[in-house]
């Protein structure tokens, strides 16, 4: 027996194909996306095919497949068969018919080789029949792990030997670990703002995956033989945690030899080239939107037609049920090339409805097309500056973080138009320095040539003593979140810089917040600089306060919170310490992960400090935080408030909002706001006359009569300034300056004449005013690829996009009308007519399948959500007699204000049929279908409702009306709650009452 198991083992020292002979297989594949829940519809594909193995040389042979067929699943498990796809069979079959020769060594699979013109899909599928070939085989261990690579990557596989006696095979299990690859084929996309949260991944994860593949191996003369192969891999999938419910991937693949013979003579092949080696090489899938598919050829007469379509059905209101053609649009736009965008522009440039169209679709474009056509736009200045703001900030931060995107990027910073009107200047600059953060988010290290143009801009004002050069440099290095502009902040910062610096206020706060994004990326330095500021008694108070927040944001040990606790012991700033202690409190009682050890070490701190600045109130300085988190959902969401006061001021110095999300271990800064009132700080200065703090009417009256001395304001120095942040990232900065304020008020001045633009405006509304925008807006795309054994993408997808709208039209008949003066408008009768809307519509769409050129298969989640509010008023106004009626027309008929929608399907889509993709609600419609033979499925929740309101003084009646269609499974929580079709709505019936119009009527006679 020891013999006979030693000569086995012998012959399995390696697999090894014979390169004289020819070998022929079975192979067959497939993958299936549900819930593995009876009764609930499922998506897949199956493959088959036979496969031809034949030898060139010692360690080359030739692949070629025949037979092949493409077959697709919609619907449900034991009722619904596989449908044969014909046409996608013969396309995938014409490139499959080419020859392929890869090279095999030791059971080992190293450079793949085809034809020029077989795509790279078509290359991966056949990875992943060649993947059955990689197996490496130890005969002196039945159980043993090794690190190899793989169709998935670089990952680690367990291996188990059992042999057969009787037989002479060998039975091989493989195990794959993809969550312990080194170098994993998955790439995520639209994800470069949201930081990583490793605590929270410790909570749970939203994809689990498990490999399996066991192969009975002959031993034969040359080495072991692959007689049969079966490989298995399952993923379970959550948009929450995956320890609750979950969509399931099934991919099963299996090859069966048919017979060997020899190899009759040697076949020579045209040309070829390496397509690499086993793993899974990705193909650019920015046109492969994963909810739709439709055919891309001649790509630009489609597009002018969608951008003419879209402007006319959007012309008055929003056409909700044609939104969705907004994304087609997008994947039109995405294959168009740069001469077919510049021919669209032409077409659109003199008609406004399409041009502002095309400029605010063209935005997703998101390679060099875009880059291209904003320089020709700069160049020629056939765009005006808010057109050239709106389609910059949206093209930039959607453009491809590449390294050649990013070099060629930098021609904006030096481009005659991007410096002809200030926001556009701040929206370049600002722009630049998220691509560079998004950038360094996709290649560690990150390079110095990409933020290098902002550490010059910084310099050169720095040297030229310009603030607001300063200023926007600053604010885009902290943008940028660049490591290496470390050495440059700190030449900013005082205490810190290698030589004393005495910058203005504001340029000390862009600078020290500059930091606020190098604190994930490089904690030790950005908490190193923060702590030295926070420790220097003499700087402002509000700088110091900034340098404690940016410093909590680089998530301090529990020694350098013992620092800050002992240093705030002897503080006598009161400003300073009731910011610390607030925002310690709140941190301390944070349950978010990310602060999982900092709210311990916090806790500790206000024991310490409670006794002593517990009671501290809101005179002084306060940092106000509120958060939670969800294990089953692995979400939560933070939200914190900061205002900045010093002793010698009573209005604050800046105030700052923001907000924060959290999401299956990422952290996503939602949106930002920030005041900073440096001017007019000076006009309140550290004592309001007869003000008493009781926000009384004497309080109030107090502030009015000073802010009427506003002229007092400094003239050299902004009044106010303000910026939004959006996903970390800075959008916007703008100044107020007291000769802003001025023209305001001399616009609105009862004595200004016809040089006001509120004079323009009046006779404009006499004529009559009809005005309407538009704006669509990809919120977010967000995408994730993973390999998997059928040499298949997998993707999982978040789309979200709206469209909102306005449309107005007024009419004004004014008697008499002003002749000299606005103010003459007091003595005249007004007469108002207005009719419009205002609404928006918000989709949004979860994708989880396989998405390729050529098919889709999968779960999708999709989502709508109106709302429209339309009115048509009129108005009568004597301001002399103080008359004041508002009428409201009647509503001719029953509309819809606001609604949600959303359903869970099982997807299959081709290119040889787009028309005839399939969507199968993931529930049956057995319960409300009118056969009698069918019957309640069990675990289903179905409910209606309808609630109306009447209102017989204002005509008008409101119904509220809700259907939900659920299965519902305990260990499927909290997955099902929205899984089945929902719906909410809000409408407005004009037909309660005979009452069709209401009129508020206000009289003030006085008494002599």
């Amino acid at each position: 027996m020891r013999g006979l198991l030693l000569c086995c083992l012998v012959a399995l020292a390696k697999l090894a194909l014979n390169p004289r002979k020819t070998y022929e297989y079975k192979y067959e594949g497939g993958v299936n996306f549900g819930l593995g829940i009876p009764n609930l519809a499922e998506a897949g594909m199956r493959i088959s095919c036979k496969v031809k193995i034949s030898g060139m040389s010692d360690q080359t042979f030739s692949l070629q497949v025949s037979e092949l067929a493409f077959q697709e699943f919609n619907g449900f498990p034991g009722k619904n068969d596989f449908n044969a796809s014909p046409k996608l069979s013969q396309r995938v079959a014409a490139q499959l018919a080419k020859p392929f020769m890869f090279d095999y060594s030791s059971g080992h699979i190293n450079v793949i080789h085809a034809s020029p013109e077989v795509s790279d899909t078509v290359v991966n599928i056949v990875r992943g029949i060649l993947g059955f070939f990689q197996v490496t085989v130890k005969t002196t261990q039945r159980i043993y792990e090794l690190v190899e690579v793989g169709i998935h990557g670089k990952c680690q596989s367990s291996y188990a030997t059992e042999e057969n006696v009787e037989t002479q095979d060998m039975t091989i299990t493989q195990v794959v670990d993809l969550n312990g690859c080194s170098e994993k084929a998955a790439i995520y996309r639209g994800m470069a703002t949201a930081v990583l949260d490793k605590v929270a991944k410790e909570r749970g994860e939203s994809i689990i995956s498990t490999v399996r593949y066991v192969y009975t191996v002959k031993p034969t003369a040359e080495g072991g033989l692959i007689t049969r192969a079966h490989g298995l891999e399952q993923q379970h999938f959550s948009p929450f945690n995956v320890k609750g419910g979950s969509f399931k991937m099934e991919a099963m693949k299996e090859m069966v030899l048919l017979g060997v013979r020899d190899t009759s003579r040697a076949v020579l092949y045209g040309p070829m080239e390496s397509k690499g080696n086993l793993v899974y090489k990705f193909v650019n899938a920015e046109a492969n939107v994963p909810i739709m598919m439709q055919n891309l050829e001649n790509p630009v007469p489609k597009a002018i037609e969608l951008v003419k379509h879209l402007a006319e059905v959007n012309k008055y209101e929003i056409d909700s049920a044609r939104t969705e053609d907004t994304i087609k649009l997008y994947q039109l736009l995405r294959v168009v090339p740069y001469e077919g965008l510049e021919a669209m522009w032409k077409e659109f440039a003199g008609n406004e409805e399409y041009r502002r169209w095309f400029l605010d679709m063209i935005v997703e474009v998101s390679d060099a097309r875009i880059l291209k056509f904003m320089e020709s736009r700069f160049q020629a200045g056939d765009i005006s500056a808010v057109e050239a703001v709106e389609t910059l900030l949206l093209s930039m931060n959607h453009l491809q973080p590449i390294p050649e995107l990013v070099e060629m990027a930098k021609m904006f910073l030096d481009m005659p138009f991007s410096k002809s009107n200030m926001y556009l200047w701040h929206t370049v600059v600002l722009t630049y320095g998220s691509l560079v953060y998004k950038h360094c988010a996709y290649y560690t290290p990150c390079p110095m040539n990409a933020v290098q143009p902002l550490l010059d801009m910084a310099l050169a004002g720095l040297r030229s003593g310009s603030e607001a050069d300063m200023i926007i440099a600053l604010r885009a290095l902290g943008n940028a979140g660049h490591p290496g502009s470390i050495k440059t902040i700190m030449r900013f910062l005082p205490g810190v810089a290698a030589t004393p610096v005495d910058l203005p206020p504001r340029v000390l706060s862009a600078a020290v917040q500059s930091m606020r994004l190098i604190a994930a990326r490089d904690p030790h330095s950005v908490q190193e600089i923060t702590l030295s500021l926070f420790l220097q008694k003499n700087l402002p108070s509000e700088l110091r306060m900034l340098a404690l927040a940016v410093l909590f944001e680089a998530n301090p040990s529990m020694g350098l919170v013992s620092t800050v606790t002992t240093h705030l012991q002897d503080e006598k700033d009161l400003n300073v310490i009731s910011f610390a202690y607030s925002y310690m409190r709140g941190l301390a009682r944070s349950s978010t992960p990310n602060n999982h050890f900092l709210s311990t070490a916090c806790s500790v701190a206000v024991k310490i400090l409670g006794p002593k600045f517990g009671r501290l109130s809101y005179h002084y300085s306060k940092a106000l935080r509120m958060d939670w988190f969800n294990d089953d959902f692995l979400m939560g969401t933070a939200a914190e408030a900061f205002m900045l006061k010093s002793a010698t001021n009573i209005f604050p110095t800046e105030m700052i909002m923001k907000g924060k999300y959290f999401f299956i271990g990422r952290i996503l800064q939602l949106l930002e706001l920030g005041i900073r009132g440096e001017g007019i700080k000076e006009l309140f200065g550290n004592n309001i006359p007869n003000f008493k703090g009781d926000l009384s009417f004497s309080d109030f009256r107090a502030l009015f009569d000073l802010l009427q001395n506003w002229e007092v304001l400094p003239g050299d120095k902004p009044v106010l300034s303000a910026y939004v942040r959006a996903s970390g990232q800075e959008v916007f900065l703008a100044d107020i300056n007291k000769e802003f304020i001025r023209s305001i008020i001399s616009a609105v001045s009862p004595s200004a004449g016809k040089e006001s633009p509120l004079w323009a405006a009046v006779e404009n509304l006499q004529r009559g005013i009809s005005w309407h925008k538009t704006k669509p807006f990809l919120i977010f795309e967000v995408r994730y690829f993973q390999a998997t054994t059928l040499g298949l993408p997998l993707e999982i997808s978040k789309y979200y996009e709206t469209v909102n709208g306005i449309t107005v039209n007024a009419k004004a008949a004014i008697n008499p009308p002003p002749a000299e003066r606005l103010g003459q408008l007091f003595n005249s009768e007004i007469a108002l007519e207005s009719d419009g809307f205002i609404g928006f519509t918000k989709d949004l769409w979860v994708f989880y399948g396989i998405n390729t050129e050529l098919f889709q298969c999968g779960s999708e989640f999709k989502s709508k959500m109106p709302l429209a509010i339309p009115w048509k008023i009129s108005a009568k106004i004597n301001v002399r007699e103080k008359k004041f009626e508002l009428d409201f027309a009647p509503w001719k008929k029953e509309f819809e204000v606001f609604s949600v929608r959303s359903n869970v399907y099982a997807v299959t889509r081709n290119i040889e049929e787009p028309a005839l993709a399939k969507m199968t609600p993931i529930m049956p419609n057995a319960v409300n279908s009118p056969k009698a033979d069918q019957v309640p499925i069990p675990n289903t929740w179905n409910q209606r409702g309808k609630m109306c309101a009447e209102s017989d003084i204002y005509g008008v009646g409101v119904c509220v009306e809700s259907q939900f269609r659920r299965e519902y499974y305990h260990e499927e929580y909290p997955l099902y709650y929205f899984l089945g079709e929902t719906y909410m709505g809000v409408k407005v019936d004009a037909g309660c009452s005979s009452v069709l119009w209401f009129s508020l009527k206000r009289e003030e006679e006085r008494i002599s």
